[in-house]
Formats: structure tokens, sequence, C-alpha cells
């Protein structure tokens, strides 16, 4: 578990350094939470941590079972967001990709 923790923690703390902005702080917590979360299920269903993967166009995803994907921070913008899942061989993947964000209820 100790090591799930702090692979969740050097991926936060990689992103922290780059926010500046309340949305961006905002979007840190998300991935925290996000990764959190894949933490507790990984530990849960005796699967490594994955390592966080940047989506590139024209990737093969391969998603037999969707997991978790990190909250939309409502900020109007693009903004990267993360997705978990297995893959058909059972194996937990994480995908980082950008995302234009909702604006509905941006307070």
């Amino acid at each position: 578990m100790n090591k799930l923790i702090i692979a969740a923690a050097l991926v936060v703390f990689s992103m922290a350094s780059q926010a500046s902005t309340f949305s961006e702080e905002r979007q840190l917590q998300y991935i925290q939470e996000h990764q959190s979360a894949v933490a507790t299920y990984a530990e849960k269903n005796g699967k490594p941590m994955p390592e966080v993967q940047d989506y590139k166009y024209g990737m093969k995803i391969d998603v037999a079972k969707f997991v978790r994907q990190s909250k939309d921070p409502r900020t109007c913008q693009v903004y990267p967001r993360l997705m978990t899942f297995e893959d058909s061989e059972g194996t937990l993947k994480t995908v980082r990709y950008s995302m234009y964000s909702q604006c509905i209820n941006n307070k």
C-alpha cells in the first residue's frame, strides 16, 4: 500500500509544481482524488498501481472494464483528465488526456 501511495503522491507532486491558478489547483485536487481512489482499487484487487500514460493521437485503447475518470473542474478551458481502466488482459492502466471543460455551474 505504501508504494501505491508514494506513486500517487509523485504524480500529484510533479503536477503541483506547475499549478498557478485556482482552477489549476482544483484540477490537481481532482487528480489527487483520482489517484487515491485508483490506489485503493489496485490494492483491493491485487493489481499494481498503473503509471500515468499520456494519450497520443491514434493510440489504441483496450478498455475491458472502466474503473474511474477524474472529475471535470468546470473551468471553461482545456484541462488534463485521467481515465483508469482494465484492459482485456486485466492490466490496470491510466491515461491522461486533454479535454475542454464544461462551463455549466462554473462558480
